[in-house]
């Protein structure tokens, strides 16, 4: 049986489960998957459960710090030098770099899967000028690049990060909504009450969580037997609840903040509205996740947000404004009947495109072709 490197930084969030879902799928299709990442990431427990070999790495968040990064390339060499891998398939920019440069030094074929590309969002524009031409230098030497969606391999392709016929769009993939289980309790009781919009993400810059608060007042003052929750953790959340209490929502008991605890189907099956305010993206897997339990999604438009949903279909797709987002989480929390439309083609919609089976045959079809190559 082949072996692949399984490489990725961010510790939560989508790319964790990306990676988690890869290390628990490859088996079945000839692969034998080891996973490198950070100490304390929310999957580990998950695939030492599930005997996938996790080697911590101490990768550091942020570019600031040479030092660490030394000691997290050097760990990632000893483990590629050593590991027999026939393919490193590196997540995210941070790992992307480290995890090729590991797997050029052991003339080991790398695959990198950005998450994100590193120049796209808000950044500066000598970071982006920088990101650009690291992500061309190493894209040379790269077997394969596998974009999350066509938006981000439309990015990639513009950007000259590599041929067009090493840029592979494999969409994420989640599992099927279990058809029953546990509810989150506060969130169930709350929707005995009225409808319950919410956002279920990491709390970071990207996610502008602040923009679903900016709408917060006009949804309430126009459906007030709703309530809106957002789950979740991360840098931000003091920031948002600073915010919250600007809006005068700090002792508004129809706004909740709830932490996260796994899995996410407990939270959405409480939500009759799911919501995305990103302001950059790639393919989020909340978004997918919704899709499956046939939750209506409201999304800002962009990256591949506007591929995942269906806009009038399984939900909306909104400009990045509150006033619309506020309007769009309205329309459907006052319309129960339109709710289960969605509902079902958001179902029907997860089977056809964005399934855990589908993604791992594909990203294995990739593995076959970078090692060949």
């Amino acid at each position: 049986m082949r072996r692949v490197l399984l490489a990725f930084e961010p510790p939560d969030g989508g790319v964790a489960e990306n990676v988690a879902q890869l290390a628990l799928g490859l088996r079945a299709h000839g692969w034998e998957a080891h996973v490198a990442g950070p100490p304390g990431a929310v999957i580990r427990e998950r695939l030492e459960s599930a005997g996938v070999p996790y080697h911590a790495v101490p990768f550091r968040r942020g570019v600031r710090e040479p030092r660490a990064e030394a000691l997290a390339l050097g760990a990632l060499g000893r483990l590629v030098g050593g590991g027999a891998f026939d393919v490193v398939h590196a997540h995210s920019s941070k790992a992307g770099v480290l995890g090729r440069l590991a797997a050029r030094r052991h003339g080991v074929p790398a695959v990198y899967s950005p998450h994100c590309l590193p120049f796209v969002g808000a950044v500066s524009a000598a970071r982006r000028v920088l990101s650009t031409a690291a992500e061309r230098r190493l894209g040379r030497g790269t077997g394969a690049i596998v974009c999350v969606c066509e938006d981000e391999r439309r990015r990639a392709l513009a950007a000259r990060l590599a041929p067009a016929e090493r840029l592979h769009r494999v969409y994420n993939g989640v599992a099927e909504c279990p058809a029953a289980g546990e509810v989150e309790q506060e969130l169930a009781a709350l929707r005995e009450r009225g409808p319950v919009a919410g956002a279920i993400t990491v709390l970071r810059r990207q996610k502008r969580v602040d923009l679903l608060l900016d709408a917060v007042p006009r949804i309430l003052a126009q459906v007030p037997e709703a309530t809106v929750a957002i789950v979740g953790d991360g840098p931000e959340r003091e920031a948002l609840l600073a915010h919250a209490a600007r809006l005068g929502l700090r002792d508004e008991p129809r706004l909740r903040f709830l932490p996260f605890r796994a899995p996410s189907w407990r939270y959405l099956r409480a939500l009759d509205v799911f919501v995305l305010p990103s302001q950059w993206e790639a393919l989020p897997i909340g978004l997918l996740e919704a899709l499956a339990c046939g939750v209506p999604q409201v999304a800002t438009d962009v990256g591949g947000n506007a591929e995942a949903v269906a806009d009038g279909t399984t939900g909306r797709v909104v400009g990045f404004d509150s006033g619309e987002l506020a309007a769009a989480v309205v329309g459907l929390l006052r319309d129960e009947p339109r709710r289960r439309e969605l509902a079902a083609a958001s179902r029907a919609r997860h089977a056809r495109r964005f399934t855990v089976e589908r993604m791992v045959a594909e990203t294995a079809a990739v593995y076959g072709a970078a090692a060949r190559r």
